[in-house]
């Protein structure tokens, strides 16, 4: 049974001008193979729903785990 979870000192906010708003936040994982990405997330009291416009993956060097890099580009509800 495979292990993943969001590392939640990864997470970044950034908003531009038109406020739309660009997440960032890894995926630790104990095996190979795509993670399920977030695109919808809960922070706080706002709800953030987007698109992927980036990810990458990426195996730590001497374990076993994997780690995901996503960027969502999202709106606010």
């Amino acid at each position: 049974m495979a292990v993943e979870f969001t590392e939640c000192a990864s997470l970044n906010i950034n908003y531009d001008i038109m406020g739309i708003a660009t997440i960032s936040y890894t995926i630790l994982k104990d095996s190979t193979g795509w993670p399920d990405v977030h695109y919808e997330m809960l922070l706080g009291t706002r709800n953030f729903k987007g698109y992927v416009a980036n990810a990458s993956m990426n195996k730590i060097p001497f374990t076993e785990w994997y780690e995901t890099h996503v960027n969502l580009v999202t709106v606010t509800d």
